[in-house]
């Protein structure tokens, strides 16, 4: 009898890791983008920005989906790291460009000193403006 219920007990503890593992492996994104299907072709760029607030990252992606073949931009105000997703023919240093005309600089171009005047006193990154 014991035999038998040591079977059952096996059993059902099979059962509940197998359930267990299934759950868990359902929840994974299945692609790196957190399951954004990639359309053939797509690229990601990523560059540094450095930016202060939520209008920041408002005028720092609205640069970037300006430029030809941007897809999305998403700007994260913790890292100053802006990640564009876009066409093959997307072209980083226009992204740059962009963000330079709106008065953001990256590694690949300096903020446009117009630009950069233009933005709210809260924008200003080089004045010591503190992250929110």
């Amino acid at each position: 009898m014991k035999s038998l219920s040591q079977k059952i007990y096996r059993l059902l503890l099979s059962i509940s890791l197998v359930t267990s593992m299934a759950t868990f492996l359902s929840a994974q994104p299945t692609t790196p983008s957190a399951g954004r299907t990639p359309i053939k072709g797509d690229q990601t760029i990523t560059l540094v920005v450095p930016g202060v607030c939520e209008m920041c990252k408002s005028r720092i992606e609205s640069a970037a989906m300006d430029v030809s073949g941007v897809k999305k931009a998403e700007w994260d105000i913790k890292t100053d790291t802006l990640v564009v997703v876009g066409s093959a023919k997307m072209d980083r240093q226009k992204i740059a460009n962009a963000l330079a005309k709106a008065g953001y600089r990256s590694e690949l171009a300096a903020a446009d000193p117009k630009g950069y005047k233009k933005l709210p006193t809260c924008c200003q990154y080089d004045s010591g403006a503190k992250k929110e």
